[in-house]
């Protein structure tokens, strides 16, 4: 079965060739009348008008969604952090019906906990020794939200097992003056040997 072909006939093909001749002519001839500034004026008219529809279609778009990605990506960034936080919540309540933490996944859990209380850019986790069977973790922070140090104090014996050894926390200094609610120093957290292995 062939498929019908529908071309275009002889005569309209030439009536659309004359009406495109005859157009041309004519913008030919309106360009010719125009002067040397009425050109030069009708240049820089076309020219500001394709700017224009550039900006319009191709670059106002761009930036827009340029713009809403950069107000969006804190909120995403908030929410893989406090899915990060439900896998290890996860992970730790595994570890803790098993009764064991593996000691090489203890600095990302360490980590992920204080990412999910907003200390992550605030502390700094230092390797303590590890005697008779023991980890021990040295957490330095440095000028953090007081009430975000407790909660996270708080939550570490139910989500990692840690015994808190030593805290050394003073309100933050700086340029010589106290900052209410900012506390700086040292957290010694310690891990028995049952968990450490």
């Amino acid at each position: 079965m062939s498929r019908p072909s529908f071309p275009m006939t002889a005569p309209a093909n030439a009536t659309w060739r004359r009406q495109f001749d005859a157009s041309r002519r004519q913008a030919a001839a309106w360009w010719a009348e125009r002067t040397q500034r009425e050109r030069r004026l009708l240049r820089i008219g076309a020219l500001v008008l394709s700017l224009a529809l550039v900006w319009m279609l191709g670059l106002k778009p761009a930036i827009d969604s340029i713009s809403q990605s950069q107000q969006q990506l804190p909120r995403l960034r908030a929410e893989t952090a406090q899915i990060d936080t439900l896998i290890l919540e996860a992970q730790t309540l595994q570890r803790r019906q098993s009764g064991r933490m593996n000691a090489s996944t203890l600095p990302e859990a360490l980590q992920a906990t204080l990412r999910r209380t907003g200390l992550e850019t605030s502390a700094t986790l230092n390797a303590g020794s590890a005697d008779a069977g023991t980890l021990e973790w040295e957490v330095s922070i440095t000028d953090a939200s007081a009430a975000r140090v407790m909660d996270w104090l708080a939550s570490l014996p139910q989500l990692l097992h840690a015994k808190i050894q030593s805290v050394e926390l003073s309100r933050s200094r700086i340029d010589g003056r106290d900052r209410p609610g900012q506390v700086s120093g040292r957290i010694v957290l310690q891990w028995p040997g049952e968990a450490g292995s």
